[in-house]
């Protein structure tokens, strides 16, 4: 077996990116006569434990098989995947997904034909004017080999957005079982397979985001449905999705499966799964999206919130830890699912990396201030999560709104002294209570005080207040 984070038969390294092109390679991955592959273990199990994740129906065995097409970036003219028939055992036949529609809020489900492990081709890089319109094509093999799974759904997709849906909880589950990043570059790619009514089926390629999912989809469907309205014939083919024009491209003509000749490797014996079971099953089943989304709902807060927590794992995790020492839910589910997380938003910072969140002793300091009455949340929210949300490792107390001591006889004082401000706003200019409150804030030296309270002694004391 190779190690792990390495390409699927080689020991290269599986994360070739920022790495100068065709350095990320040896015998195997560039299919040099002579180099055999050695299967990489840690791929196997995280395969596995996908497809349990999926309700999959997994073989005692797996058999890999040579898939042969002819491309530059191919190297051994074919590439080592897998198939159901011609003597080749995938690791998941059968299987679902169930995936949330967050607009109405309700579960879908889309059956799975199979799960299957491959490796990657290298990558074609193309001049000025892309895959269609460039002179020029290099090959990059830093690519090459690298452990890819295959998902492949049943046609139960009615609409482009349930396909996006689909996909978005694909990647999330993939996530969390720690398969792929899916916000690096390359590290997902969807073939969708689009057919109207009275047309031929049109794979489309490259699609490199969720957004495009949506997006290809849409087109290829109108693009479609217009030329059979207008008396024409789709043609089976394979098209190029150009995101740049938000357009398909023909690519080519759609092989057949026969095209292939599938067979199995004869390099690569069968490999058994029954030991990596068990290891599998409990990944899946504490690394499960829908789980942990009822848990949050269950501790009273929104979908909305939960929902935004379970897609940002750190979020998440910050937010069990927190409410496990006590801290209120659906005080730290708004603080950090909302409000922190707008912050590191605004700032650009990365809301997927850890190093960005406070630490939990942070939220459940705050949250018990707020619950406490010792600070507003609207003062926490302005004044203390946009300090940390530049630098979580500051020291919390130093950025804790300050409370002045003599407040209530500085209100008083700024009161006597702002006789016209006091004027226009009892008399319905609602602005000079703005121009009040930041009198107040001045007067005790700018300190950082919450104007939300500030606010509510002027209007008590101006018998506006409760």
């Amino acid at each position: 077996m190779t190690e792990a984070g390495s390409k699927l038969f080689c020991n290269c390294k599986a994360n070739y990116r920022g790495m100068e092109p065709n350095t990320n390679v040896c015998p195997v991955c560039i299919g040099l006569p002579g180099a055999l592959p050695v299967v990489n273990r840690k791929s196997v199990e995280l395969a596995l434990a996908a497809s349990l994740a999926f309700s999959c129906s997994t073989p005692e065995y797996i058999v890999f098989t040579r898939k042969h097409y002819f491309y530059p970036d191919l190297p051994k003219n074919y590439q080592i995947s897998m198939y159901e028939r011609a003597g080749g055992v995938p690791i998941c036949r059968g299987g679902r997904v169930r995936y949330l529609d967050i607009h109405a809020w309700e579960w879908k489900e889309c059956r799975l034909r199979r799960i299957n492990i491959e490796e990657d081709p290298g990558k074609t890089v193309y001049g000025e004017g892309g895959i269609l319109r460039s002179a020029e094509a290099y090959v990059d093999y830093n690519r090459s080999g690298v452990p890819l799974l295959e998902i492949i759904t049943e046609p139960d997709l009615g609409s482009a957005r349930e396909a996006r849906q689909l996909v978005e909880y694909v990647l999330l589950v993939l996530e969390y079982l720690g398969v792929t990043n899916p916000r690096l570059e390359g590290a997902f790619r969807v073939d969708a397979n689009v057919s109207v009514e009275g047309g031929e089926r049109v794979e489309v390629k490259n699609i490199g985001s969720t957004l495009d999912v949506e997006r290809a989809i849409n087109y290829e469907i109108m693009r479609q449905s217009a030329i059979l309205s207008s008396g024409g014939k789709v043609e089976r083919e394979t098209r190029h999705w150009d995101a740049e024009r938000g357009s398909t491209r023909p690519l080519r003509q759609k092989e057949q499966e026969e095209d292939y000749l599938y067979f199995p490797d004869p390099d690569l014996p069968p490999i058994f799964l029954r030991e990596m079971v068990d290891r599998a099953r409990s990944l899946a089943a504490l690394n499960d999206p829908s789980a942990l989304f009822a848990q949050v709902v269950e501790l009273g807060v929104s979908k909305e919130m939960a929902w935004s927590l379970v897609t940002t794992r750190p979020a998440l995790e910050l937010f069990l830890q927190s409410v496990k020492r006590g801290a209120d839910p659906q005080l730290s589910a708004r603080l950090i699912a909302v409000d922190y997380k707008g912050e590191l938003r605004e700032k650009n910072r990365d809301p997927y990396d850890p190093s960005s969140w406070p630490a939990t002793e942070y939220v459940t300091e705050l949250v018990r201030l707020v619950k406490e009455g010792v600070y507003t949340y609207d003062a926490v929210k302005g004044i203390v999560l946009p300090k940390l949300a530049e630098n979580p490792m500051v020291d919390l107390k130093s950025v804790l709104p300050q409370r002045a001591e003599n407040l209530d006889s500085i209100i008083d004082e700024v009161l006597k002294r702002e006789e016209r401000a006091v004027k226009d706003y009892l008399s319905g200019k609602a602005q000079a209570m703005n121009y009040l409150v930041g009198a107040v804030i001045k007067a005790t030296g700018k300190k950082a005080l919450d104007p939300r309270a500030i606010r509510e002694a002027i209007e008590k004391r101006l018998g506006r207040g409760s």
